[in-house]
């Protein structure tokens, strides 16, 4: 909520501006007044009327007040380094007002000072997890060094990926209950400790008893008052809100941001109020002509935006349900791959609880009931687009079978939906499903490589956008080429970095580049196929 004085200075700033445009004459003022002789000749830009633009007007009245705050810093070093950080570390693609701060030096004992100084010397990446190690049963101490005014930030790459992979919210709390903040969000998570490994899970909210992961970004403290006045704001949360896909910050406040968005091909001065982590997008500081043309880009984009949040909920949903990977168990190469799915549904039409293959036997349905089918990489995909269009098996009962949602990429007559390279085929013969998009040449950078592999996707940030499924492909460490598939999620809308990533992989999980490619560095991007607007109008949930 604003306070009192922002509002008087708001309506002074009207004041001025409706008393600038009245002019000097006032409401009295005569064609006579000038300085004698006869009156000037009218021109026709005398006589035309003023073109008065009252809510551009407006716009520019608030953003002059905005602007008239402190201006604060943002974090330099870690918005250079976006690109490098959200391809390592899994997190949210926020912006910060000003950098958080280190615990300062006085804080500290002695002994966590002479930590800290270690922690400082070694090597970024591999001395976080040293520093775990020091301080293994003093989570506060660890809390004090390595966190940021209780953020898990780090504007080094190396050290953001090792926040988020060796550090747990075990090692950092004992308490029977603390608070994780992450984006708009603030949850309370309780310590439980089942089959003898102990974790943090969410209380309540849609992810009501499920662990709790720490990510870059997040903030967490004991106490949810330790939590006010948050650094960061959610920017992503507002760009698929609004329909943006791209950022420039030109002036940071308390108060809000002022930004350039860019709407299609369309770009716009913004005024951004915030509420905490929260932000609104207020008014464009744009003529007429160009906000009625953001709007139609917008209203256009709406369907497409509604359905990636129903996609993204279906995602979530698979992740609680964990479906295993379709190989057999004990099988250590991918020749065998995709032989369970069959099995299963057979089963599964049959009504049976089970099914044997070599020996093991494997559950049809999962513990609530659920249809639990094997899924290869491409499958995930295919059945996360299908799933949020309504096709799914129907749970345990006397009718099972797959509902017919709006979406079902098998009515294309195809024989092989399954594996990496037919789906390319698939999706390159189907134009009204997708537009596809082959990676060749100098563009085949291998992982290993990250900055420039990090580089190429930030400089060619609209060839992949979030709903595009991205096929990698490359050696392996046994020596054979392999190739997977991955969904897109979201982007960075700073940079259009895609660092939002799921895939199945052993289990459906929601990683990064480093998460996925790391296992084998040599792989490289393939192909990208784009569902186009007909798939994302048939899983489109509609306006509610």
């Amino acid at each position: 909520m604003r306070s009192a004085p922002y509002f008087a200075r708001l309506r002074a700033l009207f004041s001025a501006a409706f008393v600038l445009a009245s002019g000097c004459g006032g409401p009295g003022a005569s064609p006579l007044d000038h300085d004698g002789g006869p009156p000037p000749t009218p021109t026709a830009a005398a006589i035309a009327p003023p073109t008065i633009d009252a809510e551009r007007d407006a716009c520019r009245a608030k953003i002059a007040l905005i602007s008239s705050l402190p201006e604060l810093p943002g974090a330099p070093t870690f918005d250079a380094n976006r690109a490098e950080i959200f391809g390592r570390a899994r997190g949210e693609p926020m912006v910060f007002v000003r950098e958080p701060e280190l615990t300062a030096d006085s804080d500290l004992p002695p002994a966590w000072l002479a930590s800290r100084r270690l922690f400082e010397k070694a090597r970024p990446g591999a001395r976080v997890s040293s520093l775990r190690a020091r301080h293994r049963r003093e989570p506060e101490a660890l809390r004090a060094i390595l966190l940021r005014e209780g953020y898990a930030y780090s504007p080094d790459p190396l050290d953001a990926l090792d926040l988020v992979s060796q550090i747990f919210l075990v090692d950092l709390f004992a308490d029977a209950e603390i608070w994780l903040q992450r984006g708009t969000d603030t949850r309370r998570l309780r310590r439980e400790t089942k089959r003898n490994e102990t974790t943090y899970r969410y209380v309540d909210g849609p992810l009501d008893g499920r662990a709790a992961d720490l990510l870059f970004g997040d903030r967490v403290a004991v106490h949810a008052e330790d939590l006010a006045a948050p650094l960061h704001r959610d920017l992503r949360a507002l760009a698929e809100a609004e329909g943006f896909d791209r950022t420039r910050i030109d002036r940071r406040t308390e108060a809000g941001l002022v930004a350039d968005l860019r709407f299609g091909d369309r770009h716009a001065r913004a005024l951004i109020p915030s509420d905490g982590a929260a932000l609104r997008l207020d008014c464009l500081d744009e003529g007429s002509a160009t906000r009625a043309a953001v709007k139609a880009i917008v209203d256009e984009g709406a369907p497409r935006r509604r359905a990636l949040a129903k996609l993204h909920e279906t995602v979530t949903t698979v992740l609680g349900e964990s479906f295993r990977f379709d190989r057999p168990e004990g099988e250590k190469g991918p020749d065998r791959d995709g032989t369970l799915r069959p099995v299963w549904a057979s089963a599964y039409l049959s009504g049976r609880s089970s099914f044997d293959y070599d020996g093991t036997t494997y559950a049809v349905f999962d513990g609530a009931g659920n249809a639990w089918p094997p899924e290869v990489c491409v499958d995930f995909v295919l059945d996360t687009f299908e799933r949020t269009s309504g096709s799914w098996f129907r749970p345990r009962g006397p009718s099972l079978g797959r509902d017919r949602g709006r979406l079902r990429f098998d009515e294309a007559g195809t024989a092989n939906l399954r594996g990496v390279i037919a789906f390319g085929q698939f999706a390159e013969a189907q134009p009204s499903l997708f537009t596809m998009r082959r990676f060749a040449g100098k563009e085949r950078i291998e992982f290993r490589e990250r900055s420039r592999y990090f580089q190429f996707l930030t400089d060619h940030a609209d060839e992949i956008r979030p709903g595009d499924v991205i096929a990698i492909h490359g050696m392996k460490r046994d020596n054979r080429i392999h190739q997977h598939a991955i969904l897109v999620e979201y982007a960075d809308p700073i940079t259009g970095f895609p660092g939002g990533l799921a895939d199945q992989m052993k289990r459906p999980r929601r990683r990064t580049w480093e998460g996925i490619m790391a296992e084998a560095p040599l792989r490289s991007l393939l192909f990208r196929a784009r569902p186009t607007a007909e798939v994302f109008a048939r899983i489109d949930p509609g306006e509610h």
